[in-house]
């Protein structure tokens, strides 16, 4: 591609995040996704402990007792354990409960580059 010999040079630097992302599905919305949460994070660690935040506070969505010991351990006996060693080898990982029959609620986190410039080229 070819560029103007006017055009200034962007320093742009390639930047590492991740993208945690939960979906509710349920027959209300016809099962297709929708939103509950989307955040971009700077550290695998940062991510795993969003999820087990809201896994901790998941007993609220009237989960069964099966779903509420598997969310439990998830967040609070090292289920998170090797999701945390997938984000830091830069796989995706993710986490599902099943609240109630037929509808389902869905952690996904994905590393993710994108370019940052510098705050003074912004201007």
């Amino acid at each position: 591609m070819r560029t103007s010999p006017h055009t200034p040079p962007i320093d742009a630097r390639v930047e590492y995040g991740l993208r945690l992302e939960v979906l509710r599905y349920g027959p209300e919305t016809g099962f297709a996704p929708q939103p509950v949460d989307l955040r971009v994070l700077t550290t695998p660690r940062d991510a795993i402990r969003v999820i087990r935040v809201q896994l901790r506070a998941s007993h609220v969505l009237g989960l069964t007792p099966h779903e509420a010991t598997r969310a439990q351990y998830w967040a609070d006996r090292g289920g998170w354990v090797q999701a945390l060693g997938a984000l830091h080898r830069g796989e995706p990982c993710g986490f599902v409960l099943r609240p109630s029959e037929g509808r389902h609620i869905e952690w996904t986190v994905r590393p993710l580059r994108h370019l940052e410039k510098p705050v003074e080229q912004l201007r």
